[in-house]
This record gives C-alpha cells, structure tokens and sequence, in this order.
C-alpha cells in the first residue's frame, strides 16, 4: 500500500486484479476510483476529493471531515503513570504533555524525510526501461555516494537495443552506476520478465539513456532482485593505451622469477570483500627505499622475492626473557 495526499485529505493506493485502486482515508465514507497507470494517481486522488465535496454540497450535507482532533489511545497503566509523573514534573496538563511530545515526534520525523529526500533526490531520474515492445515505468538511483554522472531528470527513456557477454566489455569503459528499480505499482511484471530473461542467459543489455538534455549508452544487468546500470564512456573518450604503454622497456624475466611471483600471488589469493574497501587516511612510514630496479639490479629483485616468500617471523610471549647475572 502507498499513500497520496491532497488538500485536507490523505488516500491509500492498492493494486488489484491489475488496477490501482484509490480510496480517501479517515472518512467514514467510502469513496473510491480506479486508473491504470501509476502517473496518473496524483490527478485522479485531487479529481476524486474535489467530486466528494461537490457531492456533499449538492446533497447539502457536511463533508466527512478526517480529523477532529480527538481519538481515544489505549496504553499499558505503567506507561500512563510515567507520562502523569512527567507532566507533573513539567507543570502542564497530561493533555499538553501528550500533544507536545507528538508534535515533536511528527517534527522529527518530517526533519528526517527532509534530509533524506535532499540527500537521495538530486540525483534521481525517472522514465521507463523499453525492450521492443515490452516498457515498465522505472528509476535511476545511484550506486553510491560520490560523482553522479547523470543529472536529474525525468521522462528519461532507457533503450535496450542489444545484448552480450560481460566479458566482451572492456572494464575502462565503464564508468558511474545506477540501480535501476520500478516506479510505482505497475510494470512490476515487464521489470521482471526482462530481469529473469538476462539471468537466464547470462547476458548484459547495452542500452541507451536519452532524454531532452543528455544520452548516454549503458551496460545494464541482472543483479539479485533489481538492475544494475553503469555507465560507459564514448570511445572518443578514451586514451589509446599503445601510445602510454610506448616507454615501457621490455625485461627478459627468468623462469624462477615467475615461479617465485606466481607463489606470492597464490599466498596472497582471497576472496573478494566489500566491506575491506574503506578509505583510510595513511599513516606516514619510513622510507624502506626500493625493493627493485632496473635490468642492472635482477640480484636485489631475486632476493625480494625470495624475502616475501618466507614466514614470517612471530614474537614469542610465553618465553621469558633471559635475565642477566650479576
């Protein structure tokens, strides 16, 4: 259930058999409308409580009014005596004591969406995700905290016009990503159907992102639940890698260097984990100098590599130090 609100009035949003359903809350009477699209919910809950006024005022008859500013709230005889003890506490009423504490549990919760809204907002497009003929209303909502490349927008059109291996996409084409979740309650369905049918293949989308202002081609994939979006660079964009890789020199590397390397990578293998990838501001260390050059200095490089192999020492605490005669 969602909600929508509108002058005085506050409605619920339900979907059934295919339908939205809105119905005005709080009233005793029942008063509903059906759309069959999520954009049109605003519209139609404003159309839907203008015509009940209107009703009422042919009918001659006063309009249900949500709230009266009285409603009876059972709580535990404990929790009544703490709220008596601290009204008294404070010199007011146990009325004014209840209504000053709501007031600032609704005022916090308001500061809280606020701050929330203002922090997810900016960044956030709307529009619909289209695969041929299949389309569902969708949202745009960054990967993380840092640069967004995108603008906020709405209307934005997410075009799939292909699909491939993920290994087919060169890793320094991809750039900021976006998780891509339904919009509203309809289009669930065609969300799905694209979702599983990547899953199932094994595939990634390369779709474009178009509106008035910006288009941008993305590599779009299955991820859990939901869709995971990232953006790629143009290829006009990107540095050619022959031209920086130019003043590399070549080296002869010998076969036990190799072998030596390839047993410090397999000590080293571990599972990837998230949660270590925190920034951390650095601590200075002593300069230790270089533990390898040139092609004139493979001696002091075999012996670091021979170095990285071995255990490490560790401190013995339970052996007490030796103690000295006098």
């Amino acid at each position: 259930m969602s909600t929508v609100r509108y002058r005085d009035y506050q409605g619920e949003v339900e979907f059934e058999d295919g339908r939205l359903v809105l119905r005005i809350l709080h009233i005793n009477d029942l008063i509903t409308t059906e759309v069959d699209s999520a954009s049109k919910v605003q519209a139609a809950f404003a159309e839907l409580v203008e015509d009940y006024l209107a009703s009422c005022a042919e009918l001659r008859r006063l309009p249900d009014k949500p709230f009266k500013g009285l409603f009876n709230v059972r709580i535990p005889a404990v929790l009544h005596k703490e709220i008596a003890f601290a009204a008294a506490d404070e010199h007011v009423t146990l009325n004014a004591y209840v209504m000053a504490t709501l007031q600032e549990k609704v005022a916090s919760r308001a500061a809280m969406d606020h701050n929330h809204s203002e922090r997810v907002s900016p960044p956030t497009s709307t529009g619909f995700l289209r695969l041929s003929l299949v389309t569902c209303p969708v949202k745009l909502l960054p990967a993380s905290d840092g640069e967004y490349e995108l603008e906020r927008g709405d209307g934005v059109v997410i075009e799939i016009e292909q699909f491939m291996s993920k290994h087919e996409i060169d890793p320094s084409y991809l750039s900021n990503s976006y998780y891509i979740v339904p919009d509203g309650f309809v289009g669930h369905d065609a969300y799905a159907v694209i979702r599983e049918a990547m899953k199932a293949t094994g595939k990634v989308a390369l779709a474009w992102v178009r509106s008035s202002e910006f288009e941008y081609a993305m590599a779009v994939e299955a991820r859990d639940n939901g869709m995971l979006a990232t953006v790629l660079r143009a290829a006009d964009q990107m540095r050619n890698s022959d031209d920086l890789f130019q003043s590399i020199q070549p080296v002869k590397v010998t076969k036990d260097m190799i072998e030596l390397a390839k047993h410090i990578v397999q000590a080293k293998t571990a599972s990837f984990d998230p949660n270590k990838l925190k920034h951390r501001k650095r601590l200075k260390v002593l300069d230790e100098g270089p533990v390898s050059g040139s092609s004139g200095n493979v001696t002091n490089l075999m012996d670091a590599l021979r170095r990285s192999i071995r255990p490490k020492p560790t401190p013995d605490h339970d052996k007490a130090a030796p103690r000295r005669k006098a």
